[in-house]
C-alpha cells in the first residue's frame, strides 16, 4: 500500500494470466475484493487528453479497473473526521498492470487519460445525481501535479466550483445523513 494515498484508498495489484491471445484477470472476487458490494458497475472509454473529476461521493464506494490504456488518478481527501484530511496525490493505473482502485466516500477523485483508456467500475449505491459533488480539476488548493495543462472536459468538470466549495457541500451532506439516520436501538 502507498502511504502517500488518502486513508482508505486501496490499489490492489490484480494477477494477469497473459499468452500470445492476450490476457485474463479476475478483476473483483467476493472471497479477495474489499469489503464492497457493488451493485451498479458501468465501463468507461476516455480518448487521448480527457480528463473527468474531480468528483467526490458521500453515499458511495468506486472499485475501479483499467483494462486497456493509461490512467493519472488524481486523489484528495475532504474527510475532516480522516487522519488524511486535505492531503492529495496522483497515482498511475494502467491495463498493463491491472490493479483495482479503491476509493472511498468522501475522497475526491479526477481520471486523466493518457491514451485511450478502457475501465470498468462498480459502486456500492446506486446513480444518484445528489450525491455526484466536484470542484474544478486545477483548483489550487488541491495541490495536484497533473501531467497535462489543457485538458479535455466535460461542461460539469469546465465549470466545477472550487475546493472550499465542495468540502462546504461534503460536510452538510454527512451532517444532514447523520441527522436523519435512526438509531440502530430506536
Amino acid at each position: 500500500m502507498r502511504a502517500d494515498l488518502p486513508s482508505g484508498v486501496e490499489l490492489l495489484p490484480l494477477e494477469q494470466h497473459r499468452d500470445d491471445r492476450g490476457w485474463l484477470s479476475e478483476i473483483f472476487r467476493d472471497d479477495r475484493s474489499p469489503p464492497l458490494r457493488p451493485c451498479q458497475w458501468n465501463a468507461t472509454v476516455s480518448e487521448p487528453n480527457v480528463l473527468r473529476g474531480m468528483h467526490a461521493h458521500f453515499r458511495h464506494r468506486d472499485y475501479l479497473v483499467v483494462v486497456h490504456g493509461r490512467l493519472s488518478v488524481g486523489l484528495f481527501d475532504i474527510r475532516e473526521e480522516s487522519a488524511t484530511y486535505r492531503s492529495g496525490a496522483i497515482v498511475e493505473v494502467s491495463g498493463d498492470a491491472v490493479s483495482a482502485l479503491c476509493v472511498p466516500v468522501g475522497v475526491l477523485h479526477g481520471f486523466y487519460s493518457h491514451a485511450q483508456t478502457i475501465y470498468i467500475y462498480g459502486v456500492d449505491a446506486y446513480f444518484d445525481p445528489s450525491d455526484e459533488l466536484g470542484c474544478h480539476w486545477s483548483d489550487p488548493g488541491l495541490n495536484l501535479e497533473w501531467p497535462c495543462t489543457a485538458p479535455v472536459l466535460s461542461p460539469r468538470d469546465r465549470n466545477a466550483g472550487t475546493l472550499h466549495q465542495v468540502e462546504e457541500q461534503f460536510r452538510a451532506a454527512v451532517g444532514l445523513r447523520r441527522a436523519t439516520a435512526v438509531s440502530p436501538l430506536a
